[in-house]
């Protein structure tokens, strides 16, 4: 992906990428919280928005898809802002991709057990 322009008079050794796209960015985020700022090369940050989801959702639903739709939001704008040089622009790395779905599997997965043993708690407290 990083090539160097060697056209003369054009930029001489410039490392040439490929721009990020914002709506790409914004859906990865949406079908999976978080993925979007992997994708914009920021996969701390993708996996506290994935923690902030879960753990919004088991406290209560407003919580959990606020902070799924921010990050949405910060995905497509942070997307934006590295096309324009805002921010510095950060390059995808396959092994994040991979290494952040097995943590939102797990996550998930892990949710998934606490809600089923809060819903098994409730029905046989009321027993």
């Amino acid at each position: 992906m990083a090539e160097s322009l060697n056209l003369p008079g054009v930029g001489a050794g410039i490392p040439v990428r490929d721009a990020k796209n914002p709506i790409f960015a914004a859906g990865l985020s949406l079908l999976f919280p978080g993925l979007g700022q992997v994708y914009n090369g920021q996969t701390g940050k993708g996996i506290l928005v994935l923690l902030g989801v879960l753990a919004g959702l088991l406290v209560m639903l407003i919580p959990g898809v606020a902070v799924w739709l921010f990050g949405v939001y910060d995905a497509y704008a942070t997307a934006r802002r590295m096309n324009t040089g805002t921010i510095s622009f950060r390059e995808m790395r396959w092994i994040s991709v991979v290494l952040f779905m097995i943590v939102w599997t797990i996550g998930v997965l892990v949710f998934l057990a606490l809600l089923a043993f809060a819903a098994f708690a409730a029905f046989t407290a009321a027993l």
